[in-house]
């Protein structure tokens, strides 16, 4: 039996018909979603990444359109929080994002910005923490209804994260190796919330979970997420 991405599969579930629009999705490349989008009917495409232009990161994507022979789709290079300010009518029907919001200095923003862009659904992933984790290094604790901020983490809890995320052979900017932090770089971890956390944040910008699963063994949560009217 083939293994079906959960993302792919809410996916396919709403973006038939629809505008569709994918944010940050450069990163690895492979895992894009547009192409997904269009394999399930989707009507018109957007990758939105804040990647420079002429990066090659987006060379490599418009490789892989090529690939797929996707022709029909636009590029925005910009911040997601500062989206509608640059285009300030845009809106999608249907909208994927992973592995934005524990980057951003302020994921509460990512939600309300990616809110405010989608007029019907919103499939989201984000890496998570567990409640407990427990290695040769320690035990670290947290509540279900917690979030970890990155940079506030002590020597010991350092060490027990960096065990953990190390096992699954994840090189963390944050997690598994020091660093100094900047409110514009996105690329250290800054945020780690309980999957419990991370649904009622999304709800509590206006974002109602339709449904939800785990994944990346139990280290990422995904959700499918419909705009509250």
């Amino acid at each position: 039996m083939s293994y079906v991405d959960v993302r792919d599969e809410y996916i396919s579930r709403v973006v038939s018909g629809m505008t569709f629009a994918e944010v940050g999705g450069l990163w690895g490349t492979v895992n894009e979603k547009v192409s997904v989008a269009h394999r399930y009917g989707a009507t018109s495409l957007t990758m939105i990444d804040i990647t420079s232009e002429g990066s090659e990161l987006w060379d490599k994507f418009r490789e892989r359109m090529v690939g797929f022979g996707i022709t029909d789709y636009q590029c925005i290079v910009e911040d997601v929080c500062k989206l509608q300010y640059s285009h300030p009518d845009i809106l999608f029907d249907a909208i994927h994002c992973a592995g934005v919001l524990y980057h951003h200095i302020n994921p509460l923003q990512v939600l309300i910005s990616l809110r405010n862009i989608t007029r019907k659904y919103l499939v989201l992933t984000s890496a998570i923490t567990q409640s407990v984790i427990e290695n040769e290094k320690g035990r670290y604790v947290i509540p279900p209804s917690g979030v970890i901020f990155v940079p506030a983490l002590d020597h010991r809890e350092f060490e027990i994260l960096k065990q953990y995320w190390t096992g699954f052979e994840v090189r963390a900017f944050g997690l598994t190796d020091r660093v100094d932090y900047r409110p514009d770089d996105f690329g250290p971890w800054w945020w780690l919330p309980t999957a419990q956390a991370l649904s009622a944040m999304c709800e509590s910008v206006g974002l109602r979970v339709q449904e939800s699963a785990h994944t990346w063994g139990n280290n990422a949560f995904t959700l499918l997420l419909e705009r509250s009217s």
